[in-house]
């Protein structure tokens, strides 16, 4: 079983594809999103999130801050921009069970 660090790394991966297919393949079935606007349940639902927000994503540079790994516990701070977005700040946290994203939460400021 991949350990929450692989799982993060491959998630980071599949997002710079730009494809939702690849990035819900990382997330348990009845995983829960949190972000500030909604919380999403199911993968269903996440996928659907991922279907708005990565085509906004192409040409997307990300700085990363911080990024630590505990257990099965990842948390993320980072901010980046290209053409249609403007990430200021921002922090996920993945709490990775079974080699899936179960939990995940989202926050940051976006221009």
């Amino acid at each position: 079983m991949k350990s929450a660090q692989e799982v993060f790394e491959n998630h980071i991966k599949a997002v710079s594809t730009l494809d939702p297919e690849k990035v819900i393949n990382d997330y348990a079935l009845d995983a829960v999103f949190t972000t500030p606007e909604r919380t999403y349940k199911g993968a269903e639902q996440i996928k659907s999130f991922y279907q708005e927000l990565l085509p906004k994503m192409d040409g997307f540079e990300i700085k990363t801050i911080k990024q630590e790994t505990y257990n099965h516990v990842v948390y993320l701070v980072w901010h980046g921009k290209n053409e249609k977005l403007d990430v200021q700040f921002c922090t996920d946290t993945y709490i990775i069970e079974n080699g899936k994203i179960k939990y995940h939460t989202f926050a940051g400021i976006i221009q």
